[in-house]
This record gives structure tokens, C-alpha cells and sequence, in this order.
């Protein structure tokens, strides 16, 4: 399948507001029974197996209405892994949809590509179904920006571009697709996620030398850049 670059419906709100907060529902129930809380748990138990930071300063971008971070913050507590999450988002009615104050996260509403925080502030950046927005130089620009601010690593979690996958999603993903929203952007989505070969061919050409990318079940890839 050839990667085809389009517009996503929620990159620019373009729905009702009850569309956007349905599909922001579909997000995490993909990210819940499809892996998402699974595999980025997994990549931060990693690091910190690794590192020993303790505790862990973590900033998620692209982080939509929060409810990832949320969740992965409470599944490190439990394994006395603690850990406090920045969630970046551009969009301040994203991040308000999950309530990140009141979950004890630290909301910040921002640009990717000019991140209002110092050199090495976090231990670990990271990003979740995020990074198949960009492409060539941008997507490029976007590792060196995250790179830029953490310390320790940075973690990109997204899908693996496979028919399997978009098949799925396009004709059978309708108790993951409630918003006309999401059944737009979830196919788009993994017609420009990367196979692992593109996506550690970008990395490279990025100027990382420090990185492994695996496969990570169902259709993802796990992509960590090492400082």
C-alpha cells in the first residue's frame, strides 16, 4: 500500500462540537482496546528500566483531550514507576474535553515545532498517533523539536501502514467509529502512517544515530530516539 498524505477532519475541528467530542470518545477507546495504552506503557517501562530516572518528567504532544497521559500515569503508579505528564496540545478545547487539571496533569497549549520549554527539560518526550501528520523535512523538523527538549528519550507510538489494518478500520471499525469524524480520519490515518523501513530511513536522514524502531501488535510501530 502506498503512503497518501491528506487532511484529517479533527487536525482543524472541522465538526460540531458534539462530532469532535465523539470522535475524541473514538480516540480513546482505540487507544484503550487497541493497543495505545498497552505498547506506550511498555516503551516507558523501557526507559526506565534503562535510565532509572525516577521520577519520571514526562511531556505528551499531540495530546489531545489528555485521557492517554491520564491513564498511563496511573498505570506507572501502580508500578511504583512515578511520573509527571506535561500534555501539550495546539488546540486548548481538546485538552479541556479531558479535564487534565483535575487528573493532576499539567496542560500547556502550544506548536510542535516551537515548544515553549527550555533545552532537556523532560526526561522523556513522547507522541501517540501523532507523527503520520507529518512528512519529509516537516516530519523531520518535528524528531529534531521533541529531541530538543528531552533528556533521556523520545518515544513516537503510531500505526504501521498495512492493508490489514485499513481494511479493518474502513469496513469493520464501526465500534471504534462512532463520529463521522473518526471514520474519515481513521482509514486517512493509515494511509499515511510509515512502514518500520520508511520510518527508520526518516529517523536516519533526521541525522539520529541512537534509535531503534520495533513492531508493536496490532499495526504499530514503537519508534525510540535515544539522547
Amino acid at each position: 500500500m502506498r503512503r497518501t498524505t491528506t487532511h484529517e477532519l479533527l487536525d482543524d475541528d472541522l465538526g460540531t462540537p458534539e462530532e469532535i467530542s465523539t470522535s475524541l470518545d473514538d480516540l480513546w477507546r482505540i487507544n484503550r482496546r487497541l493497543g495505545g495504552v498497552s505498547s506506550n506503557l511498555r516503551m516507558l517501562e523501557h526507559v526506565f528500566s534503562r535510565t532509572g530516572e525516577h521520577p519520571l518528567r514526562i511531556l505528551d504532544v499531540g495530546s489531545g483531550d489528555s485521557r492517554l497521559a491520564d491513564r498511563l500515569r496511573t498505570e506507572l503508579a501502580q508500578r511504583n514507576i512515578r511520573a509527571e505528564f506535561f500534555v501539550l496540545d495546539r488546540r486548548q478545547s481538546h485538552l479541556a474535553s479531558g479535564r487534565p487539571l483535575a487528573a493532576g496533569l499539567r496542560p500547556v497549549v502550544g506548536d510542535v515545532f516551537a515548544l515553549p520549554f527550555p533545552e532537556r527539560s523532560f526526561d522523556v518526550v513522547m507522541c501517540n498517533l501523532f507523527f503520520h501528520h507529518f512528512s519529509g523535512e516537516e516530519a523531520q523538523r518535528l524528531l529534531c523539536s521533541l529531541a530538543k527538549v528531552a533528556s533521556q528519550a523520545v518515544l513516537v507510538n503510531d500505526l504501521e501502514r498495512h492493508v490489514l489494518p485499513y481494511l479493518f478500520i474502513r469496513f469493520l471499525g464501526f465500534p471504534f467509529a462512532h463520529s463521522r469524524i473518526t471514520r474519515n480520519d481513521a482509514p486517512a490515518s493509515v494511509r499515511q502512517a510509515y512502514t518500520r523501513d520508511e520510518l527508520e530511513a526518516l529517523v536516519s536522514s533526521a541525522g539520529f544515530k541512537n534509535f531503534e524502531v520495533k513492531r508493536v501488535p496490532p499495526f504499530r510501530l514503537g519508534l525510540t530516539i535515544w539522547k
